[in-house]
């Protein structure tokens, strides 16, 4: 009787371990799966929006800071009213990029103008080029996972047209794994 109980610990304990760490994989699974399908709403459930935005708002911002060109020092205050305003500028657009559709764009490895979305009115809006349509099917993005931690795991992903890879990052929440930041390889792409 103790014996069985011993195996059973120990086979209770291996699967816990098992999923454990297979779990983050499982995740990125879920989400590959709910942008094939174009599905939002379970693409939503995976991904931390307010820790996403705040996550690209401050990349877009810094990579900003650093392309700016200093100023002499009696233009230095134009130059921080112009930083403000492109800032706050965006910061809306980050806010309109990042939604399930934009978002999915992104692990799909796809450009950062590509998922911002274009007004029908616009009259900077261009047709998709038959390129872009017919090779979203055809070549997909690869996907390279490890963790960073035990509470963080990291995924690259490299669409064929990008020189430079987008990261996710995954924070454990509980069981589960949500993505909390997509860095983008905005400083790479000079």
């Amino acid at each position: 009787m103790s014996q069985k109980f011993k195996m059973f610990s120990i086979m209770l304990v291996l699967l816990v371990f098992g999923y454990l760490f297979a779990s983050p994989y499982l995740t990125i699974y879920q989400i590959r799966q709910a942008i094939e399908q174009e599905d939002s709403a379970a693409l939503a459930s995976h991904i931390d929006f307010p820790s996403v935005r705040q996550s690209l708002k401050d990349q877009v911002n810094a990579q900003m800071l650093q392309d700016m060109p200093q100023a002499p020092s009696s233009e230095r205050g134009l130059a921080a009213f112009g930083a403000i305003l492109a800032s706050s500028m965006l910061d809306k657009v980050v806010d309109v990029m990042v939604s399930p559709q934009g978002v999915a764009m992104l692990m799909q490895g796809k450009q950062l103008k590509d998922s911002l979305p274009l007004q029908a009115n616009s009259d900077f809006q261009t047709p998709p080029s038959s390129e872009s349509t017919s090779s979203t099917h055809a070549e997909k993005a690869s996907y390279k996972g490890r963790y960073q931690s035990f509470n963080q795991f990291a995924v690259e992903i490299q669409h064929p047209h990008n020189r430079f890879p987008t990261k996710i990052i995954l924070q454990r929440t509980g069981l589960s794994w949500k993505v909390t930041q997509i860095q983008l390889p905005i400083e790479q792409n000079r």
